[in-house]
C-alpha cells in the first residue's frame, strides 16, 4: 500500500446513524470538535509537480470574487444557524456573523475548520451550532417585567402634553378680573375655594 492510499484511509469519516449523530453532538463540546485542528498534520511529501501554467490577472480576479462570494455565503448560512440555535433573540444574522469572526480571530482553530467546511460539512455546522451553544449562555434571557415596566414609562412620557392646559370658560385672567364680587364668591365655592 503506498503512502497516499494510507493518507486516503485515515482521513474518512466514520458514519453514524442521523439519531446517534444528534446524540453525539449534545454530547460533544466546542473545544472537543476543535481539537482535531490543535496540531498541524504531517503531509506526505508528494512527488513534483509538473509546471503549473500561468493564469491571466482577469482568470485570477474571477477566482478571487468567486471565492469571496462562496466564504460569504457560507459565513450567511452560518450565522443563520447560529441564530437558530441561540433561539429566541431579536439580535440580528449580522450581529452574529460578528460573533463568528470574533471567535475565528479569538481561536484560528475555527478558520481552520471553516476552511475545511466542504470536506467535513456535518463537522463544521457542529462548530457552528457550538459556538452559537457558548454565546446563549453568555446572553441573559429578557426580563419581560422589567421590560414591559420600561415600555409604559417610555409610552407615558411620549403620550405627556406639551402644549399649555386649556383653561375653563370664565377662568381666566381677564373672566376673574372683571367679575363683581357675587360672581367671584360664587365662583370660588363652586371650585373649592375657601377663604
Amino acid at each position: 500500500m503506498t503512502q497516499q492510499a494510507e493518507v486516503t484511509e485515515t482521513n474518512q469519516e466514520p458514519t453514524q446513524a442521523s439519531g446517534e449523530v444528534e446524540n453525539a453532538q449534545d454530547e460533544v463540546s466546542l473545544d472537543s470538535l476543535l481539537s482535531e485542528y490543535d496540531e498541524p498534520k504531517e503531509e506526505p511529501k508528494a512527488a513534483p509537480q509538473p509546471e503549473v501554467p500561468q493564469i491571466s490577472s482577469d482568470v485570477q480576479n474571477f477566482m478571487n470574487r468567486q471565492i469571496k462570494k462562496e466564504n460569504d455565503q457560507a459565513i450567511n448560512e452560518a450565522a443563520k444557524i447560529m441564530k437558530e440555535s441561540v433561539g429566541d433573540t431579536n439580535l440580528t444574522e449580522k450581529w452574529f456573523k460578528g460573533q463568528l469572526h470574533l471567535a475565528g480571530a479569538e481561536d484560528p482553530r475555527i478558520i481552520d475548520a471553516f476552511n475545511n467546511r466542504d470536506n467535513a460539512p456535518k463537522q463544521w455546522e457542529a462548530i457552528v451550532k457550538g459556538i452559537a451553544t457558548d454565546l446563549a449562555k453568555d446572553l441573559a434571557p429578557t426580563d419581560q417585567s422589567a421590560t414591559e415596566s420600561w415600555n409604559a414609562v417610555a409610552s407615558a412620557v411620549h403620550s405627556a402634553s406639551t402644549s399649555a392646559p386649556k383653561t375653563e370658560p370664565g377662568f381666566s385672567e381677564k373672566d376673574l378680573k372683571n367679575m363683581s364680587d357675587a360672581e367671584f364668591q360664587a365662583f370660588k365655592q363652586q371650585h373649592g375655594f375657601r377663604r
